[in-house]
C-alpha cells in the first residue's frame, strides 16, 4: 500500500537530514510514520509544508520526504501544481491530509479527487470551532475602554488578529471538510464540529501515538518538587495561561514557595510579529501588577526528553487552554504519570474523567482551578491516584501499536469501500 501524507511541518528526521531547526510539534508525525511503516506492504511518503520556499527531496528511514514550498505568492494553483507533481511520482493508493487549515491541505484534496485517489482528511484544532476562543475568553470590550493603554493595545492586537488573520483561514477549511467523504478524529468534539459542516462524510476515529520519550519516564512522588506546576504553552490566548496567573495570588498566600514551569520562551521581552505581541503585553502588564514573576520560570525550548524528565519530576501538569480538540501535552503527562489538572474543554474529557485520572475545572474560573492545585498539594493519596489512574488510561489511548494498527486498517476499510 502506497500512502502520501500532507503535513504541517518538516519533521525532526527529515530536518536533522537537511540541517535546519526541527519543530518541537508534531513528534506524533514521527512516532506514526515509525509504527505505520514497520507493517509490511506499506511505503510511506510525507509532503511536508516547507516555509520561506525551501525545496528538497530526500528519504530517510524509510521514508520519502518531499518538500510543499510556501514562498512569496503561493495560493491555491500553484500548490496543486506541487501536489500534482508529488502524486505523479509517489502514485499514491491513499493520501492522508493531517490538518484541515493551510491552502496546501485544500490543494492536494482538489488533487485526489480529480485523480479519484481516495483521500482521508484528519482533524487536529478545528478553526470554524476555536474561532470565538481566540482572544482567550479575555474582556476585550472591559480592555478597551479601561484608559490603560496596554490593555487597550492588547485588546486591539488580538482583535486583529482574530478578524484580520485568523477568521480568512476559516473559509478554505470549512470548503475543504464539506468536500471530505472521509474523516479521520478522536474526540467527540471533532466529531461534533465535522458533522455540522459534513454530516455526509464517513468519521474514523483513531488516536495518537507519543513520542518515545513519554512512554519511557515515570512519576515519582518521592522524587517529585513539592508545589511545582508545569504548563505546556504560554504563547496564545487561546491558551489561557493569564487565568493561572489570575489564580495565583491565592496559591502564593498558602503555598509561597509554590513554581509555575511554562514551555518554551517568554510570550513578552521578545522580537515577535506585530498581531502576536498584544498577548504578551496583557501578560506582561498582569504579572507585574498580581506580583507573580518571581513564581514563574520560562523554561525556553525543551525536547521531548526534557518535557518527559521534567513532568516525571512535577507536583502536577495543568492544561489551562480556553479550547483545544485533543491535547497531546495533556497526554504526555498521563503517560508519565503527573497528576493532572485540566480546564474542561473540547477533547479534554474523552482523554480523562474527572476525579478519576485528572481533576477538571471551568477554563475560566481561577479560583476553581487553585482549589484542584490545593487538592492535589495537600493530599499525597490523590496525587498518586490520579498518578495510576491516568498512566493506565494513557497507555491504553496511546498504544503504539495497536493505533498504527487502527490507523491501516482506516485505510483498508477506505479503498475496499
Amino acid at each position: 500500500m502506497n500512502i502520501l501524507w500532507t503535513v504541517n511541518l518538516i519533521p525532526r528526521n527529515a530536518a536533522s537530514a537537511l540541517s535546519i531547526k526541527s519543530d518541537v510539534l508534531g513528534g506524533w508525525v514521527e512516532a506514526m510514520a515509525a509504527r505505520l511503516k514497520s507493517i509490511e506492504g506499506v511505503r510511506l511518503a510525507i509532503a511536508c509544508k516547507s516555509d520561506d520556499g525551501l525545496n528538497f527531496s530526500l528519504e530517510k528511514d524509510g521514508v520519502l520526504y518531499r518538500a510543499i514550498p510556501y514562498g512569496r505568492g503561493v495560493d491555491l494553483q500553484k500548490l496543486i501544481a506541487v501536489c500534482e507533481r508529488l502524486v505523479e511520482e509517489f502514485r499514491p493508493d491513499i493520501i492522508h491530509i493531517e490538518g484541515t487549515e493551510f491552502l496546501h491541505a485544500r490543494a492536494m484534496h482538489q488533487v485526489a479527487k480529480a485523480r479519484g485517489i481516495p483521500a482521508v482528511v484528519s482533524m487536529q484544532g478545528i478553526l470554524n470551532g476555536q474561532y470565538v476562543y481566540q482572544c482567550g475568553l479575555l474582556p476585550i470590550d472591559d480592555m478597551l475602554f479601561s484608559f490603560d493603554p496596554a490593555a487597550v493595545f492588547a485588546a486591539l492586537t488580538l482583535h486583529f488578529r482574530k478578524t484580520r488573520w485568523y477568521a480568512p483561514r476559516m473559509k478554505p477549511e470549512r470548503e475543504l471538510i464539506e468536500s471530505a467523504e472521509y474523516v479521520l478524529g478522536r474526540t467527540t468534539w471533532d466529531r461534533a464540529h465535522t458533522y455540522a459542516l459534513n454530516p455526509n462524510a464517513t468519521y474514523y476515529g483513531c488516536a495518537r501515538i507519543l513520542r518515545p520519550a513519554f512512554y519511557e519516564a515515570q512519576w515519582d512522588i518521592c522524587s517529585m518538587e513539592r508545589h511545582s506546576l508545569y504548563v505546556g504553552n504560554s504563547y496564545y490566548a487561546l491558551k489561557g495561561f493569564h487565568f493561572l496567573v489570575e489564580a495565583l495570588p491565592q496559591l502564593i498566600r498558602e503555598y509561597p514557595d509554590i513554581r509555575v514551569y511554562v514551555a518554551g520562551h517568554r510570550p513578552f521581552g521578545e522580537q515577535r510579529s506585530f498581531v502576536k505581541k498584544g498577548y504578551g503585553v496583557y501578560l506582561k502588564k498582569r504579572i507585574e501588577a498580581l506580583g507573580v514573576a518571581d513564581h514563574i520560570i520560562f523554561t525556553g525550548t525543551l525536547t521531548a526528553e526534557d518535557v518527559a524528565k521534567r513532568l516525571s519530576k512535577m507536583n502536577a501538569y495543568v492544561l489551562t487552554s480556553v479550547a483545544e480538540n485533543s491535547p497531546n501535552t495533556l497526554g504526555e503527562a498521563m503517560m508519565v504519570g503527573t497528576p493532572c489538572i485540566s480546564s474542561y474543554v473540547g477533547g479534554a474529557p474523552d482523554m480523562a474523567s474527572d476525579g478519576k485520572e485528572a481533576l477538571f475545572y471551568r477554563s475560566n474560573d481561577p479560583s476553581l482551578l487553585a482549589w484542584c492545585v490545593k487538592r492535589i498539594f495537600d493530599d499525597d493519596a490523590l496525587a498518586v491516584k490520579l498518578s495510576e489512574n491516568a498512566r493506565a488510561r494513557a497507555r491504553e489511548t496511546h498504544n503504539a501499536e495497536n493505533n498504527a494498527r487502527t490507523l491501516y486498517d482506516v485505510y483498508l476499510d477506505i479503498l475496499q469501500s
